[in-house]
């Protein structure tokens, strides 16, 4: 039985839409993170084409999950094609290409009988520790971001930015996004929740026996940054703070890092100084 013990979603910029999303509902549970937009202008949602696409896609989920139960393949088709056709309706213009098309990364899981189904894209990923151990196994958390050419290029861009330019009006930087995200979903770049169908055949997936109870935590790059970018603890250490001190205390200091240690983006590069964070802590019993 899947039991949600706590969740958090702490935004980048409270003067911003936070472009994260999770939910749970019975058996499965996800935590979404929106890509930031690099389109041309305005092209969809109230806010960005990001926080569009992770509340919709978590809103499918919400209402579908029950439906497909273990199929997390099949739910993700859904969800994917019923965003396409909704894109379709709802965006203000043609998307100039597909550096504009609205994508996210994703943690997905599904609590069955001795068992977990997990499904990811991108960046988000799932950390279980099981009771009585030291070890954590960690699923996801791939970072097409912090491949080591990418990591020097972010760092190059980041540092020669004017005095007081902000990385997002640099023209530069945005090329190089641009560049990446014309990639999402093709075989010569990455594979990312969207309004591509494609996708779902390129879904990494994992069905993981459970002997026991264990204790995992759903996350989005900007929670497990903690770990995987500021090396301030291993995967097991993260599940057992989250479990004894919450995960609030995890994200302030997530925040602390960032704001009094690399306000500048430096020593970690990367192109916004909070990223939103979010993180579903669970149990299954």
């Amino acid at each position: 039985m899947l039991r949600i013990v706590e969740t958090l979603s702490d935004p980048g910029n409270p003067d911003k839409a936070n472009e994260d999303a999770f939910g749970h509902a019975g058996a499965h549970a996800w935590v979404i993170d929106g890509a930031t937009d690099v389109a041309d202008g305005p092209l969809i949602g109230s806010e960005t084409g990001a926080h569009w696409l992770a509340r919709e896609a978590s809103a499918l989920f919400a209402a579908h999950a029950a439906r497909y139960g273990a199929d997390l393949h099949g739910l993700v088709r859904f969800t994917i094609e019923t965003l396409a056709l909704r894109f379709e309706q709802e965006r203000l213009r043609p998307p100039n290409g597909r550096h504009e098309w609205p994508s996210a990364a994703m943690a997905l899981l599904h609590a069955g009988e001795g068992k977990l189904a997990c499904a990811n894209f991108a960046d988000c990923g799932l950390i279980l520790l099981d009771d009585d151990s030291g070890e954590a196994r960690v699923f996801g958390v791939q970072h097409t971001s912090r491949e080591a050419r990418a990591v020097s290029r972010t760092a190059e861009l980041i540092a020669a930015l004017a005095s007081g330019e902000k990385p997002f009006d640099n023209e530069a930087i945005m090329a190089y996004l641009r560049e990446s995200r014309r990639r999402q979903n093709t075989e010569e770049g990455y594979w990312i929740l969207g309004i591509d169908p494609k996708a779902v055949s390129h879904m990494r997936h994992w069905d993981i026996p459970l002997s026991r109870p264990v204790t995992g935590l759903l996350f989005s790059d900007g929670f497990g940054s903690i770990v995987f970018d500021y090396h301030r603890m291993d995967p097991a250490a993260l599940v057992r703070r989250a479990a004894l001190g919450g995960l609030r205390s995890i994200a302030d200091e997530v925040r602390r890092i960032e704001a009094m240690e690399d306000p500048d983006c430096l020593e970690h590069p990367r192109f916004k100084r909070h990223d939103d964070a979010t993180a579903v802590l669970f149990r299954v019993e």
